[in-house]
């Protein structure tokens, strides 16, 4: 009994640390024009799209809607002007 504990314990922790992937400000470099609340812009605006389309907010990272919310932030960031770091 002890052992199935530790292994759903286990399980819980992979499942939240993948939770915790979403893209970080240090991957986008800001431009002179751009403003400084993009990241955080984004962020709700890719939430709003997600749950509209009826995702989940934050998808694991082997399903589609992982790759999706990814590149909706990477054009939402673009489009206020950031650049991504290589």
């Amino acid at each position: 009994m002890a052992t199935l504990r530790y292994a759903v314990l286990a399980g819980g922790a992979l499942v939240l640390a993948a939770c915790g992937s979403t893209p970080a400000y240090r991957e986008w470099t800001a431009t002179e024009t751009t403003a400084t609340a993009a990241y955080d812009e984004c962020i709700e605006q890719v939430d709003n799209t997600m749950r509209l389309r009826g995702y989940p907010y934050r998808p694991l990272p082997e399903t589609p809607q992982f790759r999706y919310r990814k590149e909706i932030f990477a054009l939402c960031m673009r489009r206020k002007g950031y650049t991504a770091d290589e």
